[in-house]
């Protein structure tokens, strides 16, 4: 799945591109899903690895809280789970998974590309001081069945934490994947969310 910066940088650019006033809701909601583990109840995992039928239902999800579909935590979980499926059908069961079984240092590889990818994104959408501002207020957060309000304050600070790093790293190479690929999933992350949030909201 993508990384908590990931997810944080998703929401905040669905939130820029709709002018929502409540950016810091948003974007909790948009982390929300990692707070928990395991995380199959809270990403609506359906459908088996093992077939590769595996897939994230974020419809089931939207559907399930349709009472509170205009709520901003809501709608950054929503985006959260859009962009995860998109990472499980295009990362994860086409090869990273093929890959990580077949080599223990991929997976190894994969953990540390993903802590410079931390550095390297915030650097390259200049947002660390913006981002790390945001999550700091307080926010609205809506008690789901999946992941409780409790679970989610107490994880904010490690998503904040992931924002600190090394200015060095910024020039250490990536051995899995591409800063060009990961943008590219990003920016494919936000289209994907706008696309399906403007179809619900206020319906």
């Amino acid at each position: 799945m993508g990384s908590r910066i990931m997810h944080v940088i998703i929401a905040n650019r669905i939130a820029d591109e709709l002018a929502i006033s409540d950016k810091t809701s948003f974007l909790i909601g948009g982390i929300a899903a990692d707070a928990v583990a395991p995380k199959d109840m809270s990403h609506f995992f359906r459908g088996k690895v093992d077939d590769y039928s595996r897939y994230i239902d974020y419809n089931g999800f939207i559907h399930k809280y349709h009472s509170y579909k205009d709520t901003n935590f809501i709608q950054g979980y929503y985006t959260h789970l859009i962009a995860d499926d998109l990472w499980l059908k295009g990362f994860y069961l086409p090869w990273l998974k093929n890959r990580m079984e077949a080599d223990e240092n991929i997976f190894k590889q994969y953990h540390h590309d993903f802590r410079l990818l931390n550095g390297k994104l915030i650097d390259y959408y200049g947002l660390k001081e913006h981002l790390s501002e945001a999550l700091s207020k307080r926010g609205t957060i809506i008690e789901i069945e999946e992941v409780r309000v409790n679970d989610i304050e107490k994880f904010i600070p490690y998503v904040i934490g992931d924002m600190d790093y090394n200015k060095d790293e910024l020039d250490m190479p990536l051995t899995v994947f591409t800063l060009e690929q990961i943008i590219g999933y990003i920016e494919t992350s936000v289209d994907k969310s706008l696309i399906w949030l403007r179809s619900i909201i206020n319906k």
